[in-house]
């Protein structure tokens, strides 16, 4: 079973990391007002490697489920979804908002002519609120969504081995 757990929560970090990377890359793009798709599929490739990263690195499971418990939570109630959203989003969005905001600013300082793009410390502020609000509402809409895809045939796994086991009986 631990087993299993394992292969959820590295499925989950997946998955996790492909959603946040997809969604942070196009409200960044757009927040830089000149969309175009090579831009935003460099965006999501680099933030899909940041985020895979933090996702393989950061035991996110861990830290939520020790939070939850001093707040005396379920971590799978709302109100642990809700405190898992804010310790996701508080772990992911701040890296990656910076890293992109850094990355794409340097590319469009390539192509500006000199001055043209704005300082880091301007950007950086509106970039980081909207992106953590908008990773925000995604953690909380989609994460369990994804527990429950994800956990639906452990379940009916765990229910027929124990099943079996009765039957030897």
């Amino acid at each position: 079973m631990d087993k299993q757990m394992r292969t959820v929560g590295i499925k989950m970090s997946i998955m996790m990391s492909v959603t946040m990377s997809l969604v942070l890359s196009l409200v960044g793009t757009l927040l830089g007002g000149h969309f175009n798709i090579p831009s935003w599929l460099i965006s999501f490739a680099v933030s899909l490697i940041i985020s895979l990263l933090i996702g393989l690195a950061v035991p996110i499971k861990k830290i939520v489920d020790a939070f939850c418990d001093k707040c005396n939570t379920d971590p799978q109630s709302m109100k642990g979804n809700l405190l898992s959203g804010i310790i996701s989003d508080i772990i992911y969005t701040p890296i990656i908002t910076v890293i992109m905001v850094i990355v794409m600013l340097k590319s469009a300082a390539k192509h500006a002519p000199a001055g043209a793009v704005p300082p880091v410390s301007r950007v950086l502020p509106v970039s980081l609120i909207v992106c953590m609000m908008v990773g925000y509402i995604v953690i909380i809409t989609v994460q369990p969504l994804l527990i429950k895809m994800l956990t639906k045939n452990l379940r009916g796994n765990g229910m027929q081995l124990q099943m079996k086991e009765e039957d030897k009986q």
